[in-house]
């Protein structure tokens, strides 16, 4: 088993006595480490009216963020999770792409485009941090997997309906850190990295509780690590890429 990070917060400024004792998650193939309640203060964003005690039980609108794979007991422990064709690893580098009449500068119209970010948006929606016209949602697909669309091209109805949102994640890491996790399908809160080669990479999933060995590489689930996504903040002028693809 591995712990998710499914806790409610009083005051994003008073976690010490808001948090409960860690509760268990999803089954996984690897356990990840107990946890320790930490300071979070995630940005701005959080707070819907200004003040510093708004009470919140989950974060559903954040400024872009970057996340990492948490399970020190794992080969995965604090790697980045990046995209790449249109699917979401660990392992691999950030694939994305810019107009060739748009240089890449920062301090023009077009980023780098080097680095995964995304944000959890108000009605429960999470998206990539890109520019491009229509945007780019995140979204679970039928076979579990952690992925984002082309812009411009609606996601299919068979995709599996969940809330992305941030959340508290009591761990002993550094304040700022949170949770990038999803519910409504059961308990399910967490992730899975399910390895194309024995050293990697690892495709992303949802621990949804009901993946078949056929759907993911190497067709082997007990191979998979289970892990919770850790999110800091991105800080940019611009988006963190172009697109993404």
């Amino acid at each position: 088993m591995h712990f998710s990070a499914a806790v409610l917060l009083s005051s994003i400024f008073s976690l010490t006595n808001a948090l409960p004792a860690p509760q268990s998650g999803s089954s996984s193939k690897a356990p990840a480490p107990g946890r320790l309640n930490v300071n979070y203060n995630f940005n701005k964003a959080t707070l819907s009216s200004g003040s510093k005690s708004t009470p919140l039980s989950l974060i559903k609108s954040s400024g872009p963020f970057t996340i990492k794979a948490y399970n020190s007991e794992s080969p995965i422990h604090m790697m980045d999770i990046n995209v790449s064709n249109n699917k979401f690893w660990v392992g691999n580098a950030t694939n994305s792409t810019c107009p060739e009449d748009r240089p890449r500068n920062p301090l023009q119209s077009c980023p780098v485009g080097n680095v995964t970010a995304l944000l959890t948006t108000s009605t429960g929606g999470a998206r990539m941090d890109s520019g491009v016209f229509g945007g780019q949602a995140v979204y679970i697909g039928p076979r579990a997997q952690l992925r984002f669309n082309p812009p411009a091209i609606a996601i299919g109805r068979d995709v599996q309906r969940v809330v992305f949102a941030l959340q508290p994640n009591p761990i002993p890491a550094p304040p700022g850190i949170a949770a990038f996790t999803f519910s409504g399908v059961g308990k399910a809160s967490g992730y899975l990295a399910c390895p194309v080669a024995p050293k990697g990479p690892w495709q992303v999933f949802a621990d949804l509780g009901s993946i078949q060995d056929s759907w993911v590489p190497g067709g082997d689930l007990s191979d998979c690590i289970g892990f919770d996504a850790l999110a800091t903040n991105y800080t940019s002028p611009l988006p963190a890429a172009y697109q993404y693809v």
